[in-house]
């Protein structure tokens, strides 16, 4: 049985003329809204925009699924490799080139509701517990500067795991994906609770290593510009984003 981490997804062409040109995108296998895997195929809202941004430069999108850890490290050495979708935190900034914002994306500490012994009102209450988290997720350096505690996984899908067996007492996620993103591990919406923000930069880009030469680049910025100018980045995020007063 092929492992769906190391599985390589072809995309539909949607109609665009036969090329040889490809968008090579690498990714992980769990992000929701973002990109995650449903009916073996990767979906989501970095994925729709990936997808329309490859039509309009008339090339064909590869999305490969690999461990958050690999995927930024395969971006940043190999040239012409798009990364999604990934926060612009200091620790990265000199290692890519930045596209977008494409969305944005709160990240809370979500624990079980079962757990009442579990209490968080605000991020100072946070050091007391175990968070868990993604290997080389953007909320590491946060939780670092703030003093608490994190055991890190390979994937997010561990993280979920590990807060349902009680083996982490808190885990950063987005609300607008944490109700699928529990379903992935058999967790009701209504067994997770929402408690404290993490406080860091919402944007999410597409990123590509500095080795991927610089005329590609205007190409993709291009590209993406007119996307925005269109308004098609907030048509498709209507169809993946939860409103504000629903989190």
């Amino acid at each position: 049985m092929i492992s769906l981490l190391s599985f390589l997804f072809l995309l539909p062409q949607l109609g665009f003329a036969t090329s040889n040109s490809v968008l090579k995108v690498v990714t992980s296998d769990l992000n929701f809204p973002y990109n995650f895997v449903k009916d073996q195929r990767v979906q989501g809202l970095s994925v729709d925009v990936a997808e329309d941004l490859a039509r309009r430069m008339g090339m064909r999108l590869e999305v490969e699924l690999v461990p958050w850890t690999r995927a930024l490290h395969t971006a940043r050495m190999q040239s012409s490799v798009m990364l999604f979708t990934v926060a612009r935190i200091p620790e990265r900034e000199e290692n890519y080139y930045w596209i977008g914002p494409v969305t944005r994306s709160e990240e809370w500490l979500y624990k079980l509701k079962r757990r009442s012994e579990i209490k968080v009102r605000r991020l100072d209450d946070v050091r007391q517990y175990l968070v868990g988290d993604e290997a080389n997720n953007a909320s590491l350096p946060v939780f670092a500067r703030i003093g608490v505690k994190v055991d890190t996984a390979p994937s997010m899908l561990s993280n979920c795991r590990k807060l349902k067996a009680g083996r982490v007492d808190l885990i950063p996620f987005d609300p607008d994906g944490i109700a699928a993103f529990g379903a992935a591990c058999d967790l009701k919406p209504e067994e997770l609770e929402k408690t404290v923000q993490v406080p860091r930069d919402t944007a999410l880009y597409f990123a590509f290593g500095k080795s991927t030469p610089i005329g590609f680049i205007r190409r993709v910025e291009t590209t993406f510009a007119e996307m925005v100018k269109d308004k098609t980045l907030i048509k498709m995020s209507k169809r993946w984003k939860v409103d504000a007063s629903k989190k």
